[in-house]
């Protein structure tokens, strides 16, 4: 059997509801890696966020961060990290532009290493979904608002990956398109809610900007090249809008169980079970490990 690229989404994918990977997807990816396959994460996370479970699966492969702007392998020293920052002229040109600002709650931007905020929240339920959804733990607030605000010349210091901007409930969505295609008409944006699928099920819309080159299938063709690993071997699993183009342009794809419509509408194939179920581990069992 020839070596399979695997690639996976980590929130509302690998990960369960719980933002863990259970004993047995653990078990049957191990199984997997030891017969030869790689396995890949491709995830909206910053490395420093996706790393625990890197190190939990005992990976040693590229691992795509930021929806495909940052391309890491935190296994191998002489790697060189890869990059497609936004242009720090375009994120004031976002931030500055009051229009803007009076349509959002929160303004985020995730630079190599850190996450910063435009404000702290302060209701207690709010401060713990930060760090479910941005990680972001505000636990210490005074350290928090030394560490994590969007301070100008803090900002600039390193390249900013991603700006995620959380809407007001009352928000008009399609003037926030405008206002940002206005000021910018070279980002990437993709949309989610607080629960992590792609509608507005009970929760305000989410909005996730990236440079125009990083999505994640086009660093997913960089790793199949990397690997040297033919179309026809690669696998992609997803569940946002953010996976909607690798699910739709690799040939291997299953969509999720639990995810997003405008997700399902873009796979080759669903999963039999949701990611509360070991869906991507199982399907790969069922794929490469019959019993």
């Amino acid at each position: 059997m020839n070596r399979k690229l695997i690639f996976t989404d980590l929130d509302g994918t690998l990960l369960d509801s719980d933002k863990k990977i259970s004993n047995e997807t653990e078990k049957i990816i191990k199984a997997l890696v030891s017969q030869g396959h790689y396995f890949c994460f491709v995830t909206g996370r910053s490395m420093h966020d996706a790393l625990p479970f890197y190190k939990q699966l005992g990976l040693d492969t590229i691992c795509i961060c930021n929806n495909g702007a940052a391309i890491h392998n935190p296994a191998d020293e002489h790697f060189s990290d890869i990059f497609f920052p936004i242009n720090k002229d375009v994120f004031f040109k976002l931030y500055q532009c009051n229009d803007l600002l009076d349509q959002l709650e929160y303004f985020i931007i995730k630079t190599r290493h850190h996450t910063f905020t435009n404000k702290i929240p302060t209701e207690r339920k709010l401060i713990e979904n930060f760090k479910i959804w941005f990680h972001l733990d505000f636990a210490d607030l005074k350290k928090a608002k030394k560490e994590s605000l969007i301070i100008a010349d803090k900002s600039r210091k390193s390249d900013i990956l991603s700006i995620i901007i959380v809407l007001k409930p009352n928000a008009d969505v399609e003037h926030v398109y405008y206002l940002i295609k206005s000021l910018t008409n070279n980002l990437l944006i993709s949309r989610w809610s607080i629960d992590n699928r792609g509608h507005r099920n009970d929760g305000q819309l989410i909005l996730e900007l990236n440079h125009n080159f990083a999505n994640k299938y086009n660093s997913l063709r960089f790793a199949q090249s990397y690997y040297d690993v033919l179309n026809a071997d690669c696998y992609v699993f997803g569940d946002g809008t953010n996976d909607m183009q690798m699910l739709h342009k690799v040939e291997n794809s299953y969509v999720m169980k639990n995810a997003s419509s405008d997700a399902y509408t873009m796979g080759h194939n669903i999963t039999k079970y949701d990611n509360n179920h070991d869906g991507v581990a199982k399907t790969l069992q069922e794929l490469f490990m019959p019993k």
